[in-house]
């Protein structure tokens, strides 16, 4: 199987995604990058399409990768191809253009059952579906050199539009007795401009495993504000270090937490007082977290399940 990632997301979840799989398989799982997502947007995509060798299967780790392929060599790609679908992103198309896509892969592996039955009640084949949900890595484990803080609270996340941040500053004066951490990238300029800047219980933090092990180890709650999201994935690392999670209804989170057992939902763009309600109760009940049990071993069975069914089929058609 041929393994396709993007250059230039190769230190980031899809890159490490396809690199991860490479990594357990005892099959032989090549790897190899692309310079584009050929989200259509520029022209230049039209000129840097690398040929591949023929492989019995293919792993494409974006839709519009699969797209731009597809359109190349339909015979060489369509059922054989498995497709990680991470969230909907306007350059996919409409749902429509996508299930018509799509439902000439083998199977696709969502990140989350709400965008795969979306797609279904739209006409993709359900037995193409995969839920994937992602996996937490293996060095995202406990530091033994601190323990849990009562009034920890942390965000994990690249700052960006979809994050659901701009109700943060109002959250973080209203609980002067928290202490709130940004762990992750891109935050500075957002931060200048509100009164996050001056609050004394409020850290940023650049993110990297390090530092992610400590924090989580430390915290008591984890937030996640976003409305749009194919995880999140620091939700899952939260789980599995122990630390309760509060989040809005996106991604797998509705798939993962379970209300009052493991965490707590907010609506998908909640009010400050609708966060400050979860944190309440949250920090009242002091829920017994278990690890969400999701683990590359498993993501790379699924990979090998569906390979091997490809080689299967192609033997059969063959004859």
């Amino acid at each position: 199987m041929l393994l396709i990632g993007v250059w230039v997301n190769r230190n980031w979840i899809l890159g490490n995604w396809i690199r991860e799989v490479q990594a357990r398989s005892r099959v032989n799982f090549t790897l190899r990058w692309v310079p584009f997502i050929y989200s259509g947007k520029r022209n230049i995509e039209n000129f840097f399409v690398p040929k591949f060798s023929k492989y019995d299967a293919y792993f494409f780790s974006y839709p519009t990768i699969f797209k731009k392929y597809l359109e190349s060599n339909f015979d060489e790609y369509v059922e054989r191809s498995i497709i990680l679908y991470p969230h909907c992103e306007p350059e996919m198309g409409t749902l429509e253009e996508q299930v018509s896509l799509l439902n000439n892969a083998f199977s696709i592996h969502f990140y989350c059952s709400a965008d795969a039955y979306k797609l279904r009640d739209l006409g993709l084949r359900p037995e193409k579906i995969r839920l994937a949900f992602c996996a937490v890595d293996v060095d995202c484990v406990p530091d033994s050199s601190v323990s849990r803080k009562n009034n920890l609270v942390v965000l994990a996340s690249r700052y960006g539009p979809r994050k659901g941040l701009e109700i943060l500053p109002e959250i973080v004066a209203a609980r002067p007795d928290l202490d709130f951490i940004a762990l992750g990238r891109g935050w500075e300029e957002f931060i200048s401009s509100t009164s996050l800047a001056n609050a004394r219980n409020f850290s940023y933090i650049k993110f990297n495993k390090e530092n992610r092990n400590r924090i989580l180890s430390e915290a008591t709650l984890f937030i996640s504000l976003s409305n749009l999201e194919g995880g999140p994935v620091p939700l899952i690392e939260a789980l599995d270090m122990g630390v309760i999670p509060i989040a809005t209804r996106t991604g797998f989170a509705p798939d993962l937490i379970r209300e009052g057992e493991n965490g707590y939902l907010l609506p998908l763009v909640p009010t400050v007082s609708e966060v400050l309600d979860a944190m309440h109760v949250a920090l009242s009940t002091k829920l017994k977290i278990k690890s969400s049990g999701l683990t590359w071993d498993r993501i790379t069975s699924m990979t090998i399940q569906d390979f091997r069914e490809i080689q299967t089929n192609k033997e059969l058609t063959s004859k």
